[in-house]
């Protein structure tokens, strides 16, 4: 069986904690994974031209009323299983957690993702 190609566009951006100027191709497999749950994460269905089921749509829930957080993992995790293959049949941690700051006038939603010891955290204000 042939080795899965863990190559993918480079997506990074200016200001990006891990930005490479004139880097074009991403092939560290871990690297690759972590930029397409980037992509799924902080998109919304319907942005991304021939994909309009790509994307968590995580801002739009967060403004829900009562959003459970199974139903986000749920979501965020049927995205992962359509749009990162490298990740079948590997094992990962997902958690969510949605909080009020009342005194920020604000919601927090909060993504943690931990593959191979490497952690990943998202904030959704």
């Amino acid at each position: 069986m042939p080795e899965p190609d863990f190559k993918d566009h480079y997506i990074g951006y200016e200001g990006h904690p891990r930005w490479v100027v004139n880097k074009i191709i991403e092939d560290d497999a871990l690297r690759v994974v972590i930029q397409k749950l980037e992509m799924l994460l902080f998109t919304n269905q319907g942005e991304v031209l021939g994909y309009p089921n790509l994307g968590c749509d995580l801002e739009n829930l967060l403004f829900e009323t009562r959003v459970a957080k199974s139903g986000v993992i749920e979501i965020i995790r049927e995205q992962i299983d359509t749009y990162i293959p490298e990740l079948a049949n590997t094992d990962y941690q997902l958690n969510v957690e949605v909080s009020d700051e009342p005194e920020n006038f604000q919601e927090v939603m909060e993504v943690f993702f931990e593959l191979s010891s490497y952690r990943v955290y998202f904030a959704v204000f």
